[in-house]
């Protein structure tokens, strides 16, 4: 599959301080670790669709610390911290 550039603008300031893209979460009995492949590649609603093992399907958006959505690329593997109670997407960095 060619590789698909997609214009998101990243760097955004978040309430917390962090930047997109950088930063990180802490990891406690509230979050867990999931190996995720990257899916769909979504421009319009700057996201990236993540998949995992059991076919759960995660949203990485500007706001998720860790990974520039920009140099993701469909197939891509992605570790992503995720809560346990509505799973939610606090981390991510390219595995």
């Amino acid at each position: 599959m060619a590789e698909r550039s997609i214009g998101f603008q990243t760097g955004l300031a978040r309430p917390d301080g962090v930047r997109g893209g950088t930063g990180g979460a802490r990891v406690d009995e509230g979050t867990r670790r999931v190996e995720t492949v990257v899916i769909a590649l979504i421009p319009e609603y700057r996201q990236v669709k993540v998949r995992d093992a059991e076919g759960h399907v995660f949203a990485l958006t500007a706001k998720t610390a860790g990974v520039e959505l920009t140099s993701l690329q469909e197939g891509q593997h992605v570790v992503c911290t995720v809560t346990r109670t509505a799973a939610r997407v606090l981390t991510a960095a390219v595995a």
